[in-house]
């Protein structure tokens, strides 16, 4: 028998005559699911999504059942979200039941790692889960871990079969593999993403160098800093802010997102919120969620992460460069530490400013 035989042998939990009807169309189904894997695996890394719609798509023609979907983290939000979904939605249900659903099935298969199957026919099957199952209107269902190389980071989950069976340990199995590719798909996509920003980092550290060696105009130079550590960590806003030495008063001296009316505004004394808090000990600051921390100051309340890195001239603080950004741990260490390098190369533009064109200036009259 051949390997799409054995496969289909597996999904109905038995054997057929070969050549059977019934044979034929699991065949069609595998080879269609297969080739849909191949397509995502072999798809640029870069597109992500894609590769996870093939995958989802592959494994609810391969394991033939009403529906499947790709349960993920995001950014800021506390639960799973659908990331992908094949077949027949059932959306309305899943939001009724969504605290069932977390309690009984995604936190017990997240946190020991292992695959669950559901199913009436199945000696010993969880009651609880039966009933959820009746409510959610599926005729079972199956969950597997989507892991990545620590821990497991979401689920991948396929309910009830077109034909009506009992779904078994080999469903599971199969289900496992697929969530295994979508798991190599996010691996290599964070994997090429990793090395497009670092290309960019390297990029645009030349460029700020390139820049401090031919260009003697400060504001220039500002805006070119901030403009590039704002694109390059996807920031909502930033900004470089000097300290005027006689008033202990900060002020912008370029910014990005924020907007002339800000930039002509804000005044912060030195200690005051998290830019005051980095002039005055000189310390790069991470802010992971601005709504925990009293030392934030609003200024947009859809700003959600922060974080600033001191200006200096030796150990004398002179300024900030800001970042914020709409996203709860929008910003990660690396960032920071990416900040930091254009915090040394807005204190060599400082330097060079003082040196050739007079500065640091003081604060205007009036705008403390």
């Amino acid at each position: 028998m051949s390997v799409l035989s054995l496969l289909a042998a597996a999904l109905r939990g038995g054997r057929r005559p070969p050549g059977s009807a019934k044979e034929v169309s699991l065949a069609a189904a595998l080879t269609s699911g297969l080739y849909e894997v191949s397509e995502a695996m072999s798809a640029p890394a870069g597109d992500v999504q894609h590769s996870l719609d093939l995958i989802t798509s592959a494994a609810a023609s391969i394991l033939r059942v009403e529906r499947c979907v790709l349960l993920l983290p995001e950014p800021g939000v506390e639960h799973l979200v659908v990331r992908s979904m094949a077949g027949i939605p059932r959306g309305r249900q899943f939001e009724k039941y969504r605290q069932e659903i977390y309690k009984m099935v995604v936190h017990p298969v997240l946190s020991s790692g292992t695959g669950m199957v559901v199913s009436e026919g199945r000696p010993g099957a969880d009651r609880a889960l039966l009933r959820l199952m009746r409510r959610l209107e599926v005729k079972g269902f199956l969950a597997a871990p989507v892991k990545s190389p620590t821990t497991s980071i979401g689920i991948m989950a396929a309910a009830t079969p077109l034909d009506g069976r009992d779904l078994q340990d080999g469903d599971l199995k199969l289900l496992s593999v697929l969530a295994n590719f979508a798991a190599i798909a996010l691996e290599n996509a964070a994997l090429v993403g990793h090395l497009d920003k670092k290309a960019r980092k390297l990029t645009a550290i030349f460029e700020i160098s390139k820049a401090l060696n031919e260009q003697s105009d400060p504001i220039v130079l500002f805006q070119l800093i901030v403009d590039r550590a704002t694109e390059l960590m996807g920031a909502s806003s930033g900004s470089i802010i000097r300290m005027d030495p006689d008033s202990g008063t900060l002020f912008i001296e370029a910014e990005r997102g924020l907007g002339s009316e800000v930039k002509n505004a804000m005044r912060l004394r030195v200690g005051e919120g998290i830019t005051g808090w980095v002039a005055r000990e000189g310390e790069p600051l991470l802010v992971p969620d601005v709504r925990k921390d009293p030392r934030y100051v609003e200024a947009n309340p859809a700003v959600m992460s922060e974080m600033a890195v001191p200006v200096k001239w030796g150990s004398e603080v002179i300024g900030v460069i800001n970042l914020d950004h709409y996203l709860v741990g929008g910003f990660a260490e690396e960032d920071l530490e990416l900040l930091t390098a254009f915090g040394n190369a807005a204190a060599v533009a400082l330097r060079h400013a003082n040196a050739f064109c007079g500065w640091p200036r003081k604060a205007e009259p009036g705008k403390e």
